[in-house]
């Protein structure tokens, strides 16, 4: 639980999310790859799509969908697979591209559906390239070759090989698109959808920072020497006789048996050994001397067949090697020092938050007849998860609109506590006016009564701005060091913020030191929010407020009496 107190609320969220993307993963992804089911890594980008759009209406947070995938991603490396950068990259891409579209375009409809169909094409493209990478060149005259004898063989001229490879992205994109619609309506029904989420402890074992495989030894200089022997290699295959560069590949093979047991595992695959067969057989019919008029069997083709099945081994290999010695923890702490922090601790809880989600999952059967309100479940769960079995502040929200007195509430109820001995921090917004008319806003820091200007309006520009008023960014250091002097401070039972508006939606303003405040060790935090915001405020956090108190018309004792219940429950009853 304690990483939680070192992120960003950005990165708190991505956790989430990204912890809901990984069950999804786990869970579905396994599922799909036992029953081969047919363009299984195009369903699950659809998946993916769905989600991440679904937790974009519930965290609009900058930056919310490439870190979730980056979470993802890491998470998904604990898989007993060899072979893990290939999904790894496809989920981090899948979610650049939704991240880029929504940059671009807006976290609308058009931002959603145009990274969706580009999120969902991106398997095709990546088994593309890879079959190109794993087989070479002479992959695309094979596909080319066999395409061709097909459609002579049943008289089809009107579509070529290109065609074909069209259709199926424009399949795939039209399923992203669906996936992206299906995600919008989901992300609504999360926000109304309440859940219980309990808490359960940290799988740190499973974290991809927690250790190294089991039982298996790491070193930098086998990962170095794997980087380099991938290129020479393949340069060995197109350039030297076949029997020289199958000599040095098998040596290689053989010491990366003896060294990674997992890398083993890859070619005890039957599947394996019957697709290096279809390739050397169909390269010997379709590759080799003959035209396509003259179809039939050369040793040039078989040739060239086996020489694609060689290179094939050296990737897989090479890659399986390279990415048991990335797990190594001296490679992983070498990032960490460099800034990686918030994305160790984001793991972390986001490993801590995969109990739940897998259980809010459910059968994989229930999910596939109601995908809406499973994806629903699962977020509205992961919302819910971060507030559950942990001591955290009782949240109040005051409300009103402009000038109706917010402020001067909670300064009159500020005063009243501190009548009762309860320790008051945090800092309030006060209102400048000039004969007559309001000028801006001072920022004052209630633990102590000192008192900075926050806000003009007609000021120069300084790169702050909302509406007319122009902040000053000292007022910022201001307020910040004001509410994280309250958070450590031992004795505080009232933490105030007034107020969070369209700046902190932003990730700006106070919105920095938000999450602090939900997990300092206060027993109220008291919140000022216009009333036009307030949807936006309580979905953006998660936040779950005991009361929300209109200025103006909140009776001051029973508010004082509500706190005090809050902060001191046995006196309460006492007195009752």
């Amino acid at each position: 639980m304690t990483s939680l107190h070192r992120l960003h609320p950005a990165w708190v969220n991505a956790a989430l999310l990204g912890s809901v993307w990984a069950s999804v993963e786990i869970v579905l992804g396994s599922f799909l790859h036992n029953i081969r089911m047919p363009m299984a890594g195009t369903f699950m980008a659809a998946l993916g799509v769905c989600i991440v759009v679904a937790g974009s209406q519930i965290w609009n947070v900058k930056g919310l969908i490439w870190r979730a995938g980056i979470i993802c991603a890491l998470m998904k490396s604990v898989s007993p697979s060899a072979v893990i950068l290939g999904p790894m990259f496809g989920i981090f891409v899948e979610a650049l591209l939704l991240e880029a579209t929504t940059r671009l375009l807006g976290r609308n409809a058009l931002g959603y559906l145009t990274g969706g169909a580009l999120a969902t094409s991106l398997p095709i493209i990546q088994k593309i390239i890879g079959i190109l990478f794993l087989y070479g060149i002479d992959a695309a005259r094979l596909y080319v070759a066999l395409y061709e004898f097909a459609s002579r063989s049943l008289r089809i001229g009107s579509v070529g090989p290109v065609d074909l490879v069209l259709f199926l992205l424009l399949f795939t994109a039209l399923v992203g698109m669906a996936a992206a619609s299906l995600g919008m309506v989901a992300g609504r029904r999360a926000v109304a959808q309440k859940t219980y989420a309990p808490r359960q402890p940290a799988l740190s074992a499973a974290s991809p920072f927690a250790g190294t495989l089991a039982g298996q030894q790491h070193s930098l200089l086998l990962l170095c020497l794997h980087i380099f022997l991938l290129p020479t290699g393949l340069f060995a295959i197109s350039t030297f006789p076949a029997w020289s560069s199958a000599l040095v590949i098998a040596c290689y093979v053989t010491l990366a048996f003896i060294r990674y047991p997992r890398v083993r595992l890859k070619f005890f695959q039957a599947r394996l050994w019957l697709e290096f067969a279809a390739v050397s057989l169909l390269a010997g019919l379709l590759l080799g001397e003959f035209t396509g008029q003259n179809p039939g069997w050369t040793w040039g083709g078989l040739t060239a067949g086996l020489q694609m099945a060689l290179r094939a081994t050296l990737v897989i290999t090479a890659f399986s090697s390279v990415s048991i010695e990335l797990r190594n923890p001296s490679v992983l702490q070498w990032f960490l020092d460099r800034g990686l922090g918030q994305l160790s601790h984001a793991v972390e809880t986001a490993f801590e938050a995969l109990p739940a989600m897998t259980r809010a999952l459910g059968e994989e059967r229930h999910f596939f007849r109601h995908p809406l309100d499973s994806v629903a479940r699962l977020l509205a769960t992961a919302r819910d998860w971060l507030s559950s079995g942990v001591s955290t502040p009782t949240i109040l929200l005051v409300t009103g609109p402009q000038g109706s007195g917010k402020t001067g509430f909670v300064l009159s109820l500020a005063d009243a506590l501190r009548l009762e001995h309860i320790p008051i921090t945090g800092i309030a917004s006060i209102c400048v006016l000039e004969q007559g008319s309001r000028t801006g806003y001072d920022v004052r820091n209630l633990r102590n009564g000192q008192q900075t200007p926050l806000c003009r309006i007609g000021a120069p520009d300084r790169g702050m701005k909302a509406g007319q008023f122009s902040f000053f960014p000292e007022a910022f250091d201001f307020g910040l060091k004001a509410l994280q002097a309250g958070i450590q401070a031992p004795a505080t039972d009232v933490m105030i913020l007034d107020e969070l508006g369209p700046l902190e939606l932003e990730g700006k303003g106070w919105a920095a030191v938000l999450q602090k405040l939900r997990e300092s060790a206060a027993k109220v935090l008291l919140i000022t929010v216009r009333p036009s915001l307030i949807e936006t405020v309580v979905s953006h956090w998660g936040f779950r407020p005991a009361a929300v108190w209109r200025a103006g018309t909140v009776n001051l004792p029973a508010a004082v009496g509500f706190i005090k219940g809050l902060i001191r429950p046995t006196e309460s009853t006492a007195g009752a």
